[in-house]
């Protein structure tokens, strides 16, 4: 995905509760980013309410270079058969170039199909996956509005 924007501007719209809350689903993500560091992402109140944990997402910070790389690993936890596939790991890649930056993300779900199909936007009702949040995410740093907003 190409962004019109400052490797900085998304290293903190990923990792800043204060950012990454305004896109997407909504939900803070918290980052401990240190290697061997807590990730959490906090359910909305829309989740909350319909019975999602308070913690829907965690994992842990394998590798962290701000602001160009950060990996870590991830375990969705809305039901007991999500979190039962265990943890999988996510790498985040910011390159600047030709004057915007490329960000790569990279999910290796194997063994997680569950996750992957979540993940892939395939489950009705569940949202659209890595594509709807890193799409919102660009326009939000590109026009400083949401697809909410």
């Amino acid at each position: 995905m190409w962004i019109k924007a400052t490797p900085q501007a998304v290293w903190d719209a990923i990792t800043s509760p204060e950012w990454n809350a305004q896109y997407g689903y909504g939900c803070p993500s918290e980052y401990d980013l240190r290697p061997g560091g807590t990730y959490r992402v906090l359910a909305n109140e829309a989740m909350t309410q319909h019975g999602a944990p308070p913690v829907i997402i965690d994992g842990e910070v394998l590798e962290s270079d701000p602001p160009n790389k950060l990996v870590q690993t991830w375990r969705a936890n809305f039901s007991p058969d999500l979190t039962a596939e265990g943890f999988t790991r996510l790498t985040w890649e910011i390159t600047e170039e030709y004057g915007a930056v490329r960000l790569t993300v990279t999910h290796e779900l194997e063994g997680a199909p569950m996750a992957a199909a979540q993940v892939a936007g395939d489950i009705p009702g569940a949202g659209g996956g890595w594509t709807y949040i890193i799409s919102d995410l660009k326009t939000l740093l590109e026009t400083g509005k949401t697809f909410a907003s």
